[in-house]
This record gives structure tokens, C-alpha cells and sequence, in this order.
């Protein structure tokens, strides 16, 4: 796997490195950084994962042979202010390398999940932490590729692509890395933000905002800030209000 994924990323100078099971990738590319063991561009990508995180502190189901379970660590000069603009461009590059393999049209839910027409396949964490006077961003992605047997509070929600042959899951990995790292070459560059909102499913819909557990405000979904803010209009408000934190949940009328 570790030389497919090389070979389609030859043109980036990025350190490849495959575990066959792991806690997590996104907790190993942080330990790796702070103790100064990687320092460049790194990819790595676990068959397995027992502990995978998604935001919020919550669990990513990553039994072996069952998805892609990759993380992207990369280096700037400056603090990354906001992870939510990080997290949008990032769920773009997701979708687009899901359809190249299987087709149809992926959907995002703000701000993070990507999904098909049946249930969440794929999922994003981005982090940063201080390494010296430098700031290591880790973009974590998961995406469900063969499991159907899911835990019974997954079951109305979650989805799979389907299965990947390793050939299909390499490539899929090769083009997140490719576009991520491009993005990290040009992070001001907003124009990504057609496709977020091209692919947007909460335009209109009802929701409540979620932080710590409990639900800030209840309003409706008006779209995207070109930063991946979530403009919502508070009930019985006539102005928007930018969300860039915590969740958000469609509220039944």
C-alpha cells in the first residue's frame, strides 16, 4: 500500500508512512510532531484504527478493512486562527476524490461530514498544535468503504461508499493529500467555497445550534461565509449570525 500511495504522489514531497493498526492517526501525527520526529509534510495511514477521534471528542468506528483512515500533517509560520476554514476546503477535497472513484454526488453537512444519498460515508478532523515556533496542522479523514453491519445508534445515520479494491483506496488517499497540500500552498484562496456551497444540504432547513451539549439558538440556515462560517438567522431575528464552532442538528418543525 505504502509504494501505491508513493507512486501517485511522486510529484509532492511528502513522507508516506502505513500502520497496520493504530489508536489514531491524527493522536500519532501530534505525538510524532511534538517530539520533533517529523518535522516535513507527512501522510499516515492506518488499516486499522482503535481509538479514531472525530470532533467533539466523539468515537470514529475504524475496524480493519472496513474504510480509509488517513491523517495530513503539514507546517506554517502563523497560528491557524480558525480550523473551520481548514475543515470546509478540506471536506471538498473529500467529495471530489469519492466521486472520481464510485461517481454520483457527495453532499456536506456543515461542517464536516460528507455524505451520499443514503447516510454519512465520510468524516473530518483538522487540529493544530504548537511545535516550537512553528504550528503543525493535522487534517484527519475517515470514510466508511465496506462495513454495513453498523452499531445500532449508527444505523439510521451512517452509509459506505462501498467497496474499494486497494488500488481504489490508494488513489482516493493520493488525490486528498494532492489537493490538501495544494490548499495548504494557498490557503487564502476562497474559491473552493463555490463547490462547499454547491454541494451545501442544509440551505433553509431548520436547525439548533449546538455547544458543550446544549442547544445556544434555534433558527434557520441561511449559508456559508466565504471562512466556512455558518450564517444562521436566530428565530424571530432578522439578521444572521455567524457560527464557527460546535454542532449543529436539524430541528423538526
Amino acid at each position: 500500500m505504502k509504494e501505491k500511495i508513493e507512486e501517485r504522489l511522486e510529484d509532492q514531497d511528502v513522507q508516506v508512512i502505513v500502520y497496520e493498526t493504530i489508536d489514531s492517526t491524527n493522536a500519532e501525527a501530534k505525538r510524532q510532531a511534538q517530539s520533533g520526529a517529523l518535522s516535513t509534510p507527512t501522510l499516515l495511514v492506518a488499516k486499522e484504527q482503535s481509538a479514531g477521534r472525530g470532533r467533539l471528542g466523539r468515537n470514529f468506528l475504524s475496524r480493519s478493512g472496513c474504510g480509509i483512515y488517513m491523517s495530513l500533517l503539514y507546517f506554517t509560520g502563523g497560528e491557524l486562527k480558525d480550523a473551520v476554514s481548514v475543515t470546509t476546503a478540506a471536506a471538498v477535497c473529500v467529495a471530489r476524490a469519492i466521486e472520481r472513484q464510485i461517481g454520483g454526488k457527495m453532499r456536506i453537512k456543515w461542517v464536516n461530514d460528507i455524505y451520499n444519498r443514503r447516510g454519512k460515508v465520510a468524516g473530518i478532523l483538522a487540529e493544530t498544535v504548537r511545535v516550537g515556533e512553528r504550528y503543525a496542522v493535522i487534517v484527519g479523514v475517515g470514510i466508511n468503504t465496506g462495513q454495513e453491519d453498523f452499531p445500532e445508534e449508527l444505523v439510521s445515520i451512517a452509509s459506505t461508499v462501498g467497496e474499494l479494491d486497494e488500488m481504489a483506496r490508494c488513489q482516493v488517499i493520493a488525490d486528498i493529500t494532492d489537493a490538501l497540500l495544494e490548499h495548504a500552498e494557498n490557503c487564502a484562496d476562497r474559491t473552493y467555497m463555490r463547490e462547499y456551497r454547491d454541494r451545501f444540504m442544509l440551505m433553509d432547513k431548520a436547525v439548533n445550534v449546538i455547544k458543550d451539549g446544549e442547544t445556544v439558538m434555534s433558527g434557520t440556515v441561511k449559508g456559508v461565509d466565504d471562512e466556512g462560517g455558518l450564517l444562521v438567522m436566530p428565530l424571530g431575528e432578522n439578521q444572521p449570525v455567524v457560527i464557527r464552532s460546535g454542532e449543529v442538528s436539524v430541528r423538526i418543525k
